[in-house]
Formats: structure tokens, sequence, C-alpha cells
């Protein structure tokens, strides 16, 4: 079972305060053994001690376990066992999925009115008007409602998993990502969202020491962006060549503009440490705004759409309804 953001921010949150006291990772993780853990945490921990003891590293551990441990997760621990900062990485990752759940929780908050409402909508554009009508039996009425529901139903389940298709495909996919940012406001969290990954990866393969190329590379990956990707390897490419990276990035559509110019001031002034750190949390910041945004208007485009259904139909009895009394009384 794949735990929930929350779960994950707090036990993240747990290990970096473990770790900051002093525990080894290990006894950290025996720690939390102990006050109880979930399914997919208690798997965590097993597999990183059965892999810490064939001598691999803690990423290497972890590798395998791809129900419940992510790329950035990877990403960021191995980073931070590199650089021997595996609290700060932790702290990363405990904010990062607090946000993650911060956007859940306001998601589904957003979604109680907009489904009443639709309970509602089908509930008046079917049962009065047929009731009206007179020529169906009650069990004929509940059947038609039902049946109504259930398509409604069908239509959000497909909807649903078409959505999660493109949304995965958008990780690798620079184009389709591209598409997908050029919806309004939609286009802008999922922005901010990558970008927050990619500062956070970024930040901490910097202060661990690794290689840039590796960590433009593993960075990219975080994002969960095809655009950011696509983009990451032409940044490789420049790495390669010897190139700075902050001129090469402000010529990237895939980088908001003033984070590009702030990078590439930053890298010639030797800064990147404290401005990766501020746009980490700016990016975090400006993502759970986002969300907040879309979860005020989500139920406003919802309510409209119920309307218009239930307007239709309640359109469409009354001319049926007049349209037959008139062609009697011809």
């Amino acid at each position: 079972m794949i735990p929930q953001a929350s779960q994950k921010s707090l036990f993240y949150s747990e290990m970096t305060k473990l770790l900051e006291a002093g525990f080894g990772l290990r006894e950290a993780a025996g720690v939390m053994s102990e006050i109880g853990l979930s399914r997919a945490q208690a798997r965590w921990v097993k597999e990183l001690n059965h892999g810490l003891d064939q001598g691999k590293s803690i990423a290497e551990a972890l590798g395998g376990n791809r129900e419940s441990v992510s790329d950035i997760e990877r990403s960021i621990i191995g980073a931070g066992e590199r650089g021997g900062r595996l609290a700060p990485a932790m702290r990363h990752l405990a904010d990062y999925f607090a946000m993650l759940a911060a956007a859940r929780r306001e998601t589904l908050k957003s979604l109680v009115h907009p489904v009443i409402v639709l309970h509602l909508g089908i509930f008046i554009g079917t049962v009065p008007t047929a009731m009206i009508d007179g020529r169906k039996t009650h069990a004929e009425i509940a059947g038609g409602f039902l049946a109504t529901l259930l398509v409604a139903y069908a239509i959000a389940f497909i909807a649903g998993i078409g959505i999660q298709a493109v949304l995965r495909a958008a990780r690798r996919n620079a184009r389709i990502d591209a598409l997908i940012r050029r919806i309004p406001r939609v286009g802008k969290v999922r922005t901010h969202l990558a970008m927050a990954g990619f500062c956070k990866v970024y930040h901490t393969c910097l202060l661990a020491g690794i290689p840039m190329r590796e960590t433009v590379r593993m960075a990219a990956d975080a994002s969960q962006s095809g655009a950011i990707r696509a983009a990451a390897m032409r940044l490789e490419k420049s790495v390669a060549e010897g190139n700075a990276i902050g001129p090469r990035m402000v010529a990237e559509a895939a980088f908001p503009k003033a984070f590009a110019r702030i990078y590439s001031t930053g890298e010639a002034a030797g800064t990147l440490d404290k401005d990766l750190a501020n746009w980490s949390r700016v990016f975090q910041e400006e993502s759970e705004s986002g969300v907040m945004t879309l979860a005020a208007a989500f139920p406003r485009l919802l309510y409209f759409l119920f309307l218009g259904f239930t307007a239709w139909k309640i359109v469409g009895f009354f001319n049926s309804y007049y349209g037959g009394l008139l062609e009697s009384l011809n």
C-alpha cells in the first residue's frame, strides 16, 4: 500500500528530529519502528536494514522499492547520503510531502460541495420532471435516477483515469508537459510543483558536492516534468562543453524567467546555495497557494455545469410536455 503524503511528511519530520539529535540512521529507523509504522513505511525500514547489512548504500537499499519510495525520495536521500547531510535531506522531504498533503487536503475539501450539487442536480433533472410527466411508475423513475447516477460516476471515473494517464505521460514527454503548462491556472500550479521538486534536489546535491552534470540530471528526474527533463539534457551538454549553466538556463522556456536569471547571477556570485534554498521555499509556497486557488475555482465550474444540466432537463421536459398538448389541441 502506498503511504499518503501526510504520512510521509510525518515520517520524514520525525526522522529529521532523530538524526539532528545525533541518532544514526538505523537507530532512528529503529525508534520509528517502536512507535508504530504503516505497512509501506515498515517495508521501507526493513529493506533499508537488509540493504545496509549487504553493504549497499542507503539509495541502493531503497532502489528496488518502487511501490512506496518515489524518485524524488531516492534522489534527495542519495544526495544527502553522499554529502553526509541526511538530516537536511530528510527535512526537504518532510516539507515537500507536507506541501503535497496540503494540496490533496484542499482538493478533497473543494470536491464536497460539487459532489452534493451533482447528486441534487441529477435528482432535480430526472425525478420531478418524470413525476410531473406521469407516464412512469415510481420504480421506473428511481431506476432512471440510479442509471443517470451510474453514467455520471462512469464518466468521472474514466475522466480521472485519463487525467492520471496524461499526467504520467507528461513526466517524460516534453510536448504533453508543455500543453498542460498552457492550461490557465493548472499550468502554473504544475510548473511550481515541478520547480519545487527540482530546487529541493538541486539544493541537496549542491550541498553534497555532487558533480553538476549529475546534479542537473537528478534534479530534473525529481521534477517529474518532461519539459524540464528535456531542458536538463541540453544543460548537461552545456556543462560537458565547459560552459556555465546560468546563461543556457535563461534560454530554456521550461524554467521560469525570474528563477533562471537569479540562478545565473547566483552562479556568477557564488550564492547558489542561498538562492536555491530561497527558491525552493518560494515554489513550495506558490504551489500551496495555487492549489487553494484551484480548489476555490473548481467548484464554481462544476456548479455551472450541473446547473446547466438541470436547466437542460427541465426545459426539455416542458418542451415535450407543451409540445404534446399543442399536438392534442391541433
